[in-house]
């Protein structure tokens, strides 16, 4: 922000905010009159205002006097904003900055009484870089949105009202709605539907019930009403609206999309019995905006059923009654020329149909439609069929087609016979004019002179001097078609008859034929009798230069087309290429908007991800360490069980070589098998002893089991944490070895007692001969064998237990080497399956060194 920006007080406005056109703005809403201005800034009104007839003063000016009918308020400040409100004006209009919040200002003015001016609902809420705000004491009541909404539409309504038009208001009795309408349009005649008046009858106003409505018979202009929401009533509400219209009377129509509402085709349907055509259509915005900025106008060239707005809120339709009785002629009529439809054409709803621009139907096609019925239908020497001939000579896609010949030979035998009226007379002189422009525009200047030259003969006079600015037009086309043959003097000759042609207008005339009734003139009259004088005025500068000597062609042409209609002509085209260079700007901003609406985002987005992308960086980051101290706890382990892979792989091979000793011996008990059993029945009852204390071995053994799958189930559990508690493990294989010396003192204590047990078996076999003796010596060597085969088979066994083969139901008798076979066949599978080798191997560490100590001990 600059000093001067931060200097300014809300109080004060820049005077470079403040529109060129804002005192224009007020005086097209209040006119002329007294008026205060609140805001030190506004005082750059005061020279526009008083220019225009206002008694102007600043609100700090003291006057004695008639108080102020209107006040100007910069309003952007809420205490100047109170003041203005507290004013006890008639009209208020506030101004403030662009992005002014005035939805409150609004809310505060109706706190205060205020209410909308009419003018609110027909002109723009905002001007340059201000928004404004209306209101007035008696205007329209805010006392709802639906208001807001209704009297929008009726402010649309006001602008579709022609000068001079009868109008029925169907829905604008509420909160005083129907004051849009009436001030805010030109109605000769205003009727509301009501029930019950909610104000005074005043001039031009009338209040109708709603029961008198069939009196209104092809008798009004404008019909303004809106539609129910149930389709099937329709066709009713559309038959009553239809029947009070005359011919050429326009029904404005607005129509609910409420609901998911389609109305167009089943109301096409009704239009179209009733003989209405939709000229104009707009789609119906109410939120957010105030006035004619609800509106939407559907282009005239997209077809209606298909120019869908799913964020509209209604349809406007301006419908135009194309049929009836029309307007009937009334051939005694004592009017001007310039106004005598009922007089000069049979039915004088054509003027407003397709003639009268302002008036007419909008719709090109529309209109070339009526015409052309018009023509077809109409006698050929009426004013009726002038009419309808001269608005499609004017057609550009009718006279560009293969209606062209045609029409202008229509032109050659409208204007053979004499007029039969006035009117008659005018469309004469205008279709020689329009065909003449035609022929110079193919290039046919002969049949162009000739038909200019007659529209010089005909004498304007007949039917209004207005008439004249097709005879000056003509007589300076003539005269430039001479010109450029090089025939100066004829066209010299041609524009001082346009010229003589003009003071006979201005100085002969009619004054009424000009304006019509001198104490109401008609609006148009003194333009188009200017027009002819500025035609005039391009025809004296013409004749000026080309007197000049040497003659300058180029000069001529300058200064004889310098005319105010051209210089106009000149200012709209220079217009119209600057609104087509701002619309394009405008395209450009809103695309670069959008592209900067999209970068942001995009930016935004990017933002977003990078802080995302941040946060999981660290939880990568923090994941990775911990990643990498894990991997390196895996490789000590790794490290520690390569180590005991290695052990384990020793001990494997030292097994492997036990194992195929014993297989050896195996093979030499088998040749002792069958004189072993030959001995075996003599034993019975020494075994019988033995068995017992083979039972007390057993239970030993079945507890010593016991303890070892207790430690084992132990070992397996705490295999994974084998490293990490080697404490524990030395403690495990200390409370092993206490039990291998259990286990080995009761091996001692069994192997004396068998000591004793051999001794009293000797002594009661002394008797036995030397065979005995060795059978007995041989026995006792068999029976260490057995008890050390049978520890290596109960090893086996708890070796395959431990790698995971489960031992089913006890085997079958077997000698103690098919055991011992059968298990290490086991063990070997076992060992080929097993998925945690490197574990097994620990296991059977353990184990060989067990067997280790027991062979030591039975050694």
């Amino acid at each position: 922000m600059t000093a001067t920006d931060a200097s300014l007080s809300p109080a004060q406005p820049a005077t470079d905010l403040l529109p060129d056109g804002l005192a224009e703005f007020c005086l097209a809403i209040c006119g002329p009159g007294r008026v205060v201005l609140l805001g030190a800034g506004l005082s750059i009104l005061i020279a526009p205002l008083r220019q225009a007839g206002c008694e102007v003063r600043m609100a700090q000016q003291e006057e004695a006097g008639e108080r102020p009918e209107w006040m100007v308020a910069w309003a952007q400040a809420d205490a100047s904003r109170s003041e203005a409100l507290d004013s006890d004006v008639a009209t208020l209009v506030l101004v403030g900055n662009a992005d002014a919040d005035l939805p409150a200002w609004r809310e505060q003015a109706h706190e205060r009484g205020w209410q909308f001016h009419p003018a609110v609902f027909t002109m723009p809420g905002s001007l340059g870089r201000v928004a404004l705000l209306v209101l007035a004491r008696v205007g329209v009541r805010a006392t709802s949105p639906e208001t807001m909404t209704n009297a929008s539409y009726h402010g649309l309504a006001a602008a579709l009202v022609r000068p001079g038009d009868a109008v029925m208001a169907a829905d604008a009795a509420a909160d005083g709605v129907w004051r849009v309408v009436q001030q805010q349009s030109r109605c000769r005649w205003l009727g509301v539907l009501a029930s019950l008046p909610p104000a005074p009858s005043q001039p031009g106003l009338e209040w109708t019930d709603p029961e008198r409505w069939s009196e209104f018979t092809e008798s009004l202009d404008v019909v303004i009403t809106q539609m129910a929401c149930d389709t099937a009533d329709w066709p009713r509400l559309l038959r009553h609206a239809h029947a009070p219209l005359r011919r050429s009377g326009r029904l404005v129509l607005r129509i609910p999309l409420a609901h998911g509402l389609d109305p167009l085709l089943p109301l096409v349907t009704c239009l179209e019995q009733l003989e209405l055509v939709v000229d104009r259509a707009w789609h119906q915005h109410a939120a957010g905006r105030v006035g004619v900025e609800q509106f939407h106008e559907i282009d005239r060239d997209s077809a209606l059923a298909l120019a869908h707005d799913p964020d509209a809120e209604a349809l406007v339709l301006l419908a135009v009654k194309t049929g009836g009785h029309g307007v009937a002629q009334d051939l005694s009529a004592q009017v001007p020329n310039i106004i005598a439809f009922q007089r000069d054409y049979l039915d004088a709803s054509v003027v407003r149909l397709i003639v009268s621009i302002g008036e007419r139907i909008e719709s090109p096609v529309l209109r070339r439609q009526l015409a052309r019925q018009v023509f077809d239908t109409t006698p050929p020497f009426s004013a009726d069929h002038g009419a309808a001939l001269c608005v499609l000579l004017y057609d550009g896609d009718v006279v560009a087609g293969h209606e062209r010949q045609e029409l202008l030979a229509a032109v050659w035998h409208y204007i053979a016979v004499p007029a039969s009226n006035p009117t008659v007379l005018r469309w004469q002189v205008s279709l020689a004019f329009a065909a003449a422009m035609l022929y110079q525009a193919d290039g046919r200047l002969d049949e162009a002179t000739e038909l200019y030259q007659r529209v010089l003969t005909f004498d304007v006079l007949g039917f209004s001097p207005l008439l004249g600015t097709k005879t000056t037009a003509a007589a300076a086309r003539l005269g430039w078609i001479l010109f450029a043959q090089g025939n100066v003097d004829a066209a010299r000759t041609a524009w001082s008859r346009g010229l003589d042609e003009a003071r006979r207008l201005s100085a002969e005339s009619d004054w009424s034929e000009v304006v019509a009734d001198p104490d109401a003139p008609e609006t148009f009259s003194m333009r188009e009798f200017a027009a002819v004088m500025d035609e005039a005025g391009g025809l004296a500068t013409a004749l000026r230069v080309t007197a000049e000597s040497p003659l300058r062609p180029g000069m001529a042409w300058q200064w004889g087309n310098r005319s105010w209609k051209g210089q106009l002509q000149e200012a709209r085209a220079e217009l119209r290429r600057q609104q087509q260079w701002t619309e394009q700007l405008q395209v450009a901003k809103d695309w670069l908007d959008g592209q900067y609406g999209h970068l942001n985002a995009e930016l935004e987005r990017r933002v977003v991800a990078e802080r995302e992308l941040e946060s999981q960086l660290l939880v990568l980051a923090e994941g990775l360490d911990e990643l990498r101290a894990d991997l390196q706890g895996h490789l000590t382990e790794s490290e520690k069980l390569q180590e005991g892979k290695a052990w384990l792989d020793g001990h494997c091979a030292r097994l492997t070589a036990e194992l195929q000793r014993i297989t050896v011996q195996h093979a030499e008990l088998a040749s002792a098998k069958h004189w072993l059993e030959d001995q075996y029945h003599h034993l019975t009852l020494e075994l019988g002893q033995r068995r017992e204390w083979q039972q007390h071995l057993q239970e030993g053994k079945d507890w010593l089991e016991q303890q070892y799958y207790r430690l084992q189930m132990e070992l397996a559990q705490r295999s994974d944490e084998l490293d990490a508690s080697h404490a524990e493990s030395e403690a495990r294989a200390t409370e092993i070895t206490g039990l291998r010396a259990a286990y080995r003192f009761a091996h001692l204590h069994a192997a004396a007692e068998w000591v004793a047990l051999q001794e009293d078996l000797k002594r009661n076999r002394e008797a036995l001969d030397q065979l005995n003796d060795a059978h007995q010596r041989q026995s006792a060597v068999l029976d260490d064998r057995v008890a050390a085969y049978r520890e290596l088979e109960d090893a086996a066994r708890d070796l395959a237990t431990a790698t995971g083969v489960m031992i089913g139901s006890p085997p079958p008798q077997r000698l103690p080497a098919e055991a011992i076979a059968e298990e290490m066949k086991v063990l070997a599978s076992a060992l080929q399956r097993m998925p945690l080798k490197s574990l097994v191997r620990m296991v059977l560490h353990v184990l060989a060194t067990r067997l280790g100590w027991r062979k030591r001990d039975g050694g």
